[in-house]
């Protein structure tokens, strides 16, 4: 107080609001550091009636047309219960934010990027809604992942080397992935046969295409609370592969596209597996030794394929329509690949279990990248794609001959295999997809789902008999279909346009850092704010799955179904005052989704915010006051009050 003409360290006015488990909180109290034109800090503190606090560091840092990022250090206590009694508990969490990004013209050829998510699986569900740096997807997100990426391209482009670190995180079942680290070197295609000098079309052999790769990685799969703890990073698995990719493609009939390629994959492991049957005490147990050691594991296939494209017009004499097409793109693939469980290949072992059944197992089984896939495969695989579109005659678009294009459907395909070696089944599952849109693009449609050409016995379990035989095509096992409609389609448009007019006028005039850095982020993400310039904007989606499995207690096959409502939007009620709101309805559970409102009170150099969560897990309100960032008031947006833990 008062806010400064310019950017000064200064006072971070805190919200105040109630927790059903916590109390009353006075939540983001802080104080805002101003080092200089190029990083900040904000340190903010929450505090909590029942004796939960929370402390966060938040670092920004931005030199002009190089790079920017920030880091985010969060440590909660979150008490529950009441101290004494046996319901009482003390969860401590921690959380580690860092998003870097390198401009490209800064170091060409180079480039260093950074999005790290690291933390206790339970930190967001501990906190809730306890700060306003918790998001809904932050609230509702089941996993957490991180990527520090470096890449280098050499020979003129032809070469790019790509190393990086990686993290998955299960916040569910507290299992974590990592890669420490994983490097790829990948080669352009190149043709072996082909000549600077030479004069003409190329001959069929100067097509020959070929191609290189190479992947190294040092991973691990445990659970967070051991990755930590003496010998968890024993348990670390690495592995080298090569691939070479070789491929020919030619025009074969005028109206037919002939493709061949010959695919070669090498695997190299420091380690492999022994398996075998120990008979304890406790009876028969499977064992499993590692082995230390080089090792080298193949496999190649070949696969031949042929497609075109067959064009259909119809002219009907309907009001303004005029044509309808339909583009049809049917493919065929031939394909082949050796058993390479086969005992002279030596990448597969077997050993007798204590009933003497012969069971075969593959050396390389628990390998980063897999082992040669066991038994022959000789099949053909095919597919057909389907477009459909119609052309109207319009009075508003002048183009085209005052026509216009509106699609019907988008991508309709169908596609399987058919494995000549295989003992039975031999038919795979027949998948399809397709999309459309209504009402002049408002309204998107996407759907899949899959076939299975086979019946099933009394036990759920699939024979070697034709659906069709038993009455049916085939059976339904999966099926997907979600709806997207925005009743005001403009309003995202209108948004970004305003975004990219800012931009253009504020970089003639030359941006500061610190509109730089602001900027981004609101390209980055737009939904995080309210705009002030669209009037309204509502948007519904839906989404229904359908599966289908065997019910061990009816004896019969079952379908898991589960749909979701989504409805959210907003309206601004004078220039200065806007309502937000966000719900849905999941028809499997019968309940309410999260549910938020959200009251916005722009005051040019201040915002003002009140959000309620009126039931659930996370209910909860909030109330707060800020200074609003200059740039934030050129464009007339607001940042969004997160609406999590404050529970009440």
């Amino acid at each position: 107080f008062p806010k400064p003409d310019k950017r000064a360290s200064g006072f971070l006015f805190p919200s105040f609001g109630e927790d059903y488990t916590r109390g009353f909180s006075m939540r983001d109290i802080g104080w805002y550091l101003a080092f200089n034109d190029y990083w900040d800090s904000e340190i903010r503190g929450s505090l909590y009636s029942k004796g939960s606090w929370e402390a966060s560091i938040n670092t920004r840092y931005t030199v002009n047309y190089k790079f920017n990022g920030g880091f985010n250090i969060r440590y909660a206590n979150t008490k529950t219960g009441i101290e004494g009694t046996s319901n009482y508990g003390s969860n401590k969490d921690f959380n580690v934010t860092w998003n870097h990004t390198q401009r490209q013209e800064a170091n060409p050829g180079t480039s260093f990027s950074a999005s790290v998510n690291f933390g206790t699986s339970s930190f967001f569900q501990n906190t809730g809604t306890g700060s306003t740096q918790n998001t809904y997807e932050n609230l509702a997100r089941n996993r957490m992942g991180s990527s520090i990426s470096y890449g280098k391209v050499f020979a003129d482009g032809k070469v790019n080397l790509t190393a990086s670190l990686t993290h998955n995180q299960d916040m569910a079942t507290r299992s974590i992935q990592m890669s420490l680290p994983n490097i790829s070197l990948n080669v352009s295609s190149f043709n072996p046969f082909d000549s600077k000098d030479r004069v003409g079309e190329q001959k069929w052999y100067q097509r020959i295409n070929v191609g290189y790769s190479f992947q190294a990685q040092n991973s691990v799969s445990t659970i967070d609370t051991l990755l930590f703890k003496p010998g968890g990073f024993k348990k670390f698995q690495n592995g080298f592969q090569h691939n070479i990719p070789i491929s020919l493609s030619l025009n074969a009939f005028k109206y037919f596209q002939f493709n061949t390629s010959v695919n070669y994959t090498e695997r190299w492991y420091l380690q492999s597996t022994r398996q075998s049957i120990d008979n304890t005490a406790a009876g028969y147990k499977q064992r499993i030794d590692t082995v230390q050691g080089f090792n080298r594991a193949y496999d190649y296939s070949v696969s031949t394929g042929l497609s075109t494209k067959v064009y259909g017009n119809y002219f009907p004499k309907i009001g303004n329509l005029k044509q309808i097409r339909h583009v049809v793109t049917p493919s065929i693939n031939l394909n082949y690949r050796p058993d390479f469980s086969d005992p002279k290949y030596g990448f597969y072992q077997h050993y007798n279990d204590q009933y003497g059944n012969r069971n075969v197992y593959s050396i390389f089984s628990q390998g980063v990248y897999g082992s040669p896939s066991a038994g022959k495969s000789a099949g053909i695989g095919f597919s057909i794609d389907n477009n459909i579109e119609a052309k109207v005659k319009s009075k508003s678009d002048t183009t085209d001959g005052g026509m216009k294009k509106i699609p019907i459907l988008q991508g309709l395909t169908f596609s399987g295999n058919y494995n000549f070696v295989a003992d039975s089944l031999k038919l795979s599952p027949i998948t399809f997809s397709g999309r459309t849109a209504f009402f002049d693009q408002k309204m998107n449609v996407n759907f899949n789902g899959t076939f299975d050409p086979y019946s099933v016995n009394e036990n759920g379990v699939r024979v070697n008999r034709y659906a069709i035989k038993d009455g049916s095509l085939a059976r339904l096992t999966n099926f997907g279909l979600s709806f997207d409609y925005s009743l005001n389609p403009k309003a995202a448009k209108s948004r970004n346009n305003n975004i990219d007019s800012l931009r253009k006028e504020m970089t003639g005039a030359g941006m500061t850092p610190e509109q730089a850095q602001a900027l981004a982020r609101i390209s980055s993400d737009p939904n995080a704010f309210v705009d002030f310039n669209i009037p309204w904007n509502l948007a519904a989606s839906f989404s229904f799955n359908m599966a289908k499995s065997f019910n061990s207690s009816t004896r019969r096959m079952q379908s898991q179904i589960t749909s979701t409502l989504n409805l959210h939007g907003d309206f601004s009620v004078t220039p200065k005052w806007k309502v937000t709101f966000q719900s849905g309805y999941d028809f499997k559970q019968k309940e309410v989704v999260m549910t938020s409102f959200n009251i916005y009170r722009d005051l040019h150099c201040w915002d003002m915010s009140f959000g309620w969560m009126p039931f659930g897990r996370f209910r909860s309100y909030n109330v707060t006051i800020r200074a609003k960032a200059s740039i934030l008031q050129d464009l007339k947006l607001t940042k969004r009050a997160s609406s999590g833990g404050s529970y009440f």
